[in-house]
């Protein structure tokens, strides 16, 4: 039943980018892209170290893992950049605000029913990976961006013409 939901989550997640411009959409892939590549080389190490346990085999478990990522996650990445991508501590807020609802109350309840256990990663060790990868997704968006934008903003200051 909850992998049944899992991979839902996947189809439906993709689905909500409907109500988002096309151009907001195309405008945030490559950091949503970034953020799911970094989650993926943790996951693979952190899966060598066995610093969690997954339910299921090996194919299970890379479905599950894959479907979260490349789901709710990628999808939640464009999101938050859409509403607060260059309001940097609204931004910092709203990824603080998501992961420690990921890293609490989710992850108790993915361990009640037996879904993934933290062995030798801890829920704090998950805060600081994720807010550590915020910045990297944010500051990569902003790499993206420099020259198509005219905003100034505090990375990006325009020097006075004389």
């Amino acid at each position: 039943m909850l992998i049944s939901l899992l991979r839902l989550t996947f189809a439906l997640s993709w689905l909500t980018l409907y109500f988002m411009p096309k151009k907001a959409v195309k405008r945030y892939i490559p950091s949503a892209t970034m953020s799911a590549l970094l989650v993926m080389i943790t996951v693979f190490i952190g899966s060598h170290y066995k610093s969690w346990k997954v339910k299921g085999g090996n194919k299970t478990r890379i479905y599950n893992i894959l479907s979260v990522i490349l789901g709710p996650f990628s999808v939640g990445t464009i999101w938050v950049l859409y509403f607060t991508f260059r309001k940097f501590w609204i931004y910092i807020l709203a990824n603080f605000v998501q992961n420690f609802i990921y890293a609490f109350p989710i992850l108790t309840f993915l361990k009640k029913v037996g879904f993934i256990k933290y062995v030798r990663f801890t829920r704090i060790h998950h805060l600081y990976a994720s807010m550590s990868y915020a910045l990297i997704i944010y500051f990569f968006q902003l790499y993206l961006e420099k020259g198509t934008s005219s905003e100034i903003t505090s990375f990006d200051k325009k020097i006075p013409k004389m």
